[in-house]
C-alpha cells in the first residue's frame, strides 16, 4: 500500500512540474500574421497592422513597372527626348505591440531583419511570361514600444527584383501578372532576447505600365 501511495505522489510531483515549465513557456499563435515572445506573466505580440505598397515614380499602388517607358520622342529626328525613371518599389508597413490577452505585463520589440519571397497568384492567359522572382533578406532594427505602433518604409519590389523579371521575360502589357510579397521579420523582446517570428504578406501586379504622365 505504502508503495503504491509513494508511486501517486510521484505522479502528482511530476504532473506539477510538467504544469509549471507549460506555464512559463511563451504562448505560440495560430495566427500566421501574429507572433509572441517573453512568459505567461509579460507577453508582447508583434501585429502587421497594414502594408501598403508605394514608389516614387507611381505612388501609393501596388501597380509595379518594371519597365522603362518611352515618353517623348523628338517628331522630327525620331530622337527619343524623355523616358521613365524606374525606382525601388517600396512599402509602408505599420507594426504593432500589443499584449498578450492573458498576460499582467509587456516589453519593447525589437524587430531584426526580415525576408521576402515572392510567390505567383495568377498569370494571365496568353502571357508571354510569368517567371519566378527571387526573394531577398534584410538585416534591420526596428524598435516597436510596448502598446505602440511604428511606420516603416520597407523594401517591397526593389530595383534588382524589377530587373530579374524583365531579363526574365516577364509580361509587359495588360493584363498583368499577380504576385504576393510574403514577409516573414524575425523579432525579439528587448528584454528576454526571446526571438519569434511574424508573417505577413501584399498582392502586387507587375508589367510595364505607363507612368509618363504622373
Amino acid at each position: 500500500m505504502r508503495h503504491w501511495q509513494m508511486a501517486q505522489q510521484g505522479l502528482k510531483s511530476l504532473f506539477l512540474v510538467a504544469l509549471i515549465l507549460a506555464s512559463c513557456a511563451a504562448p505560440g499563435s495560430d495566427n500566421p500574421e501574429e507572433g509572441c515572445g517573453g512568459t505567461e506573466a509579460s507577453v508582447s505580440c508583434l501585429d502587421i497592422i497594414n502594408i501598403v505598397p508605394t514608389s516614387s515614380n507611381t505612388g501609393n499602388t501596388n501597380n509595379v513597372d518594371a519597365f522603362i517607358h518611352v515618353c517623348e520622342v523628338n517628331q522630327e529626328t525620331g530622337e527619343i527626348t524623355a523616358v521613365e525613371s524606374i525606382f525601388d518599389h517600396n512599402a509602408q508597413v505599420t507594426f504593432a505591440n500589443t499584449r498578450f490577452p492573458t498576460a499582467s505585463g509587456t516589453f519593447d520589440i525589437r524587430i531584426t531583419g526580415y525576408s521576402v519571397a515572392y510567390r505567383l497568384n495568377n498569370c494571365p492567359r496568353n502571357a508571354i511570361g510569368c517567371p519566378p522572382l527571387p526573394g531577398f533578406t534584410v538585416q534591420e532594427n526596428i524598435l516597436v514600444p510596448a502598446d505602440s505602433q511604428v511606420t516603416r518604409a520597407l523594401a517591397f519590389v526593389p530595383l534588382r527584383v524589377k530587373d530579374a523579371y524583365v531579363a526574365a521575360g516577364g509580361e509587359r502589357s495588360i493584363p498583368a501578372p499577380s504576385y504576393s510579397a510574403v514577409y516573414v521579420f524575425t523579432a525579439q523582446t528587448t528584454r528576454f532576447n526571446d526571438t519569434f517570428t511574424v508573417e505577413a504578406r501584399a498582392e502586387f501586379t507587375i508589367t510595364d505600365f505607363d507612368t509618363c504622365t504622373q
